[in-house]
């Protein structure tokens, strides 16, 4: 992809997260374009739909993870790695409805894939150090992250943060290594 293509790209995907948190799943994607300071044309060149933008801005937030965990020295990170997760998940409900609602499971793949990565290199740091059990895969942070979301899912505004508060505290608990 030519620097100028991927650089209009990034920017559509930075105006669809602002637009998506600050109007909704449902807005119209003419916003995200006019927001990203590109046309019509852009952004239906690189996103066809409305799925396809919400699955890269959440494959998006996901690598941002996988940067910030990837060179922790905290024997926590994992724990750390689930909070920062949901509180991603927390912060994009709208865009968990558009996954849920994906036409076809082949669509999520570079989503399950990223996440896996992502979380595998604080996985296995809090393993080493007895924080994490040790039976605990790489592919059970998809069931994780799907335990995150799914509480969030038609919780009501106001309800949110406490029902994310609470998932996460029962998540940690599950993973955490018994004396």
């Amino acid at each position: 992809m030519r620097k100028d293509a991927a650089d209009r790209r990034s920017a559509l995907l930075r105006a669809a997260a602002v637009v998506f948190a600050e109007e909704g799943i449902d807005t119209p994607l003419d916003r995200i374009a006019e927001r990203a300071g590109v046309g019509r044309g852009t952004l239906y060149r690189n996103f066809a739909n409305r799925t396809e933008i919400a699955l890269a801005v959440l494959l998006d937030e996901v690598s941002i993870l996988g940067e910030r965990f990837a060179d922790s020295d905290n024997d926590e990170a994992f724990l750390d790695f689930l909070a920062a997760l949901s509180d991603t998940l927390t912060r994009n409900t709208a865009l968990g409805g558009v996954v849920r609602a994906a036409p076809s499971s082949e669509l999520l793949d570079p989503l399950r894939r990223a996440l896996v990565k992502a979380a595998t290199p604080a996985l296995k740091i809090s393993q080493a150090a007895d924080i994490v059990r040790d039976d605990i895969t790489p592919s059970d942070v998809r069931i994780l992250s799907a335990m995150l979301g799914a509480a969030l899912h038609n919780a009501a505004p106001a309800e949110r943060n406490a029902i994310a508060h609470r998932t996460l505290t029962l998540v940690i608990d599950s993973v955490q290594s018994r004396p």
